[in-house]
């Protein structure tokens, strides 16, 4: 499933389109084209690439290209399969908008009523219940997967409630449902099983049916059948080494195996309005609905950005695409289409290798649009007067992971301010600029769609929602006593194994005879322990994709037991160590070592405080 929120699809597509490297000659044929492709996994010197052009009348080109299978050098071609992760979840939200259509269910249907078998904690519920549009937009304030979660992998296909029981843990509401955007697999899982239940058979077998069939997509399958099995290209991790096959228990959020020819039919008749080749599958009411987001503060002021029905936009080369992305370990995979030029792509790489992903994906975009006028870009207009009351001070408050939560507060502030007629978003390590294109919303200068919103809630909070994510107001005094008190803590527990090495050789030469060092060695045994716990986790982020962290971390491993016991034996270090300085004698053991061991034990125990809070330390992740 994809690694990155699809709110920030442009964010992250900015950053891949940077970290390709230039090509220098663009290609004008599709003979071109293919050679650049193949000249891209030759470089890397693995993984292959399914391509897909299409117009609404016709598909323009479906390939293979490079080699699927390494050990009988099968090569790939239109009719390989690939997995394309979450693109999955567009055809979940298509299986709900044709229930729709007939009657079946409604968007605004609550989960509670229908689905009273599974429960989603929400302190909210008798105010603001969860629907299925929230499931189906990421709006209904989810957790994401957790560790143990991605680490499942039974062979033997799940039912869709067992998948649910799976992750039971992130079926919890962080916030009121339709305020903000938050990417989560759970979500679409959820709905998939009310498709399901609505429709009275098999979420597999009904989108098999009603979608697959009609739209000459036969094979395509959430599961892995013999046939897909025996044309599936072998995925790599970045590294070059072979990934198995993973098998996820939410299916419907991310396990899609698809063909170049199958996706390009389903590319077509999203840009024919929900026909393909004179068969209507859904209205084009229900294709612009699967094109818009309706449950966020911003939605009525962003109508090009956003997240719809398993549905995103992102800006590229001055035009506004609609589509998703897609990744499983050794794959990652788009589709975009341009419904207003009648245009669409689709790509699968079988490589987790950001480098190879977006160089495919640069020269497949930038071919589709080689000969299409690029549209106007929107009027900016007037600064708004008020601007002043929504500078200042932001923090993010939507973690994708409840898990990450700890981290974004702390390094996520984002401070807004107004430079000449713009405004000058400062984000860590960057700044963006932004220009007013009507009330309250705003765009970066040369691009096709504002992506910029300020908001209030409904208690009257003030939140800026966009490209950037979910911001709440904060006030600069709140940011920079934070700020201080964090530095302060690392600089002195930092200080702890600096000071080790002017006093531990004195230690050992006899120099501090009388005086006690333990006051001195369990802060210094604290912070060493912290650190040491830190660098298990951190080792483990070099594993390859054979075996990824979430296996490493989502089952009870030597390096998730090492990271939890240490984790524990920090917090006893810390106590200790406070304990042992106050009760010291400063006489004895100096007075700059006994004010310094309070200090650095102070703020182990402040750090260890704060972490077990947020349960970033402590708690198994399995």
């Amino acid at each position: 499933m994809t690694l990155r929120g699809l709110a920030r699809a442009c964010l992250v597509l900015t950053a891949c389109l940077h970290s390709a490297a230039p090509c220098q000659e663009r290609p004008s044929s599709l003979e071109e084209l293919q050679t650049a492709i193949q000249e891209a996994l030759d470089e890397v010197g693995y993984g292959s690439a399914g391509v897909a052009l299409v117009s609404k009348d016709r598909t323009i080109w479906a390939a293979g290209v490079g080699i699927a299978e390494p050990g009988t050098q099968r090569q790939a071609d239109e009719n390989t399969y690939w997995r394309v992760g979450s693109i999955s979840k567009s055809f979940v939200g298509l299986a709900a908008l044709i229930l729709e259509e007939r009657g079946r269910l409604r968007l605004t249907d609550t989960v509670a009523d229908l689905l009273p078998e599974v429960e989603i904690r929400n302190t909210w519920e008798d105010e603001v219940p969860v629907r299925l549009v929230h499931l189906l937009e990421h709006t209904a304030g989810l957790d994401d997967l957790r560790p143990k979660d991605y680490a499942s992998n039974d062979p033997t296909p799940l039912s869709l409630l067992d998948g649910l029981s799976l992750i039971r843990g992130s079926l919890y509401c962080r916030w009121p449902p339709g305020l903000h955007f938050s990417y989560s697999n759970a979500g679409p899982a959820i709905a998939a099983y009310i498709v399901q239940k609505s429709a009275g058979r098999q979420f597999e077998e009904f989108i098999a049916d009603e979608i697959f069939e009609p739209l000459r997509m036969t094979g395509a399958s959430l599961l892995l059948t013999d046939n897909i099995e025996a044309r599936l290209a072998a995925g790599y991790d970045g590294g070059g080494e072979l990934v198995p096959y993973h098998h996820i228990g939410v299916r419907p959020s991310g396990a899609l195996n698809a063909t170049p020819v199958q996706m390009a039919n389903f590319v077509r008749m999203l840009l024919n309005r929900g026909r393909l080749d004179g068969r209507q599958l859904v209205s084009q009411e229900s294709i612009e609905r699967m094109e818009r987001s309706d449950t966020t503060l911003s939605a009525p002021l962003l109508p090009d950005q956003g997240y719809g029905i398993g549905n995103a936009s992102w800006s590229q080369n001055g035009f506004v695409f609609r589509g998703h992305n897609g990744g499983m370990p050794g794959y990652q995979s788009w589709y975009g289409y341009l419904p207003e030029h009648g245009l669409g792509f689709c790509m699968m790489v079988s490589a987790s290798n950001p480098t190879l992903v977006s160089g495919v994906f640069r020269l497949v975009s930038e071919y589709l649009i080689r000969n299409v006028e690029k549209p106007s870009a929107p009027t900016l207009t007037e600064m708004p007067p008020d601007i002043v009351q929504w500078t200042g001070y932001y923090r993010p408050i939507t973690p994708r992971n409840e898990s990450a939560r700890y981290a974004q507060r702390l390094i996520g502030v984002c401070r807004i301010w107004r430079m000449g007629e713009g405004l000058i978003a400062s984000l860590p390590g960057r700044d963006i600029e932004f220009h007013p294109a009507g009330d309250q919303v705003f765009k970066r200068k040369l691009r096709p769609m504002t992506t910029l919103a300020f908001v209030e809630g409904p208690d009257g909070t003030r939140y800026v929602q966009g490209e950037i994510g979910n911001l709440r107001k904060v006030s600069a005094a709140v940011v920079w006593f934070e700020r201080i008190v964090a530095g302060l803590a690392g600089l002195l527990m930092l200080s702890s194994p600096i000071w080790a090495i002017a006093w531990a050789p004195l230690k050992l030469v006899g120099k501090l005879e009388g005086r006690p060092v333990a006051v001195r060695i369990w802060p210094l045994l604290a912070v060493m322990t912290l650190v040491t716990a830190t660098a298990v986790i951190g080792m483990t982020l070099q594993g390859t994709s054979s075996r990824p962290l979430v296996n490493e971390v989502g089952q009870p491993s030597l390096a998730a037991l090492s990271f939890v016991v240490l984790s524990w034996v920090y917090v006893l270090l810390s106590v200790v160590g406070l304990t042992c300085s106050l009760r010291s004698d400063p006489q004895r053991v100096g007075r700059f070592a006994h004010l310094h061991s309070i200090a650095v034990s102070s703020a182990c125990l402040a750090a260890a405080t704060y972490f077990l809070y947020y349960r970033a330390i402590g708690f198994p992740p399995w």
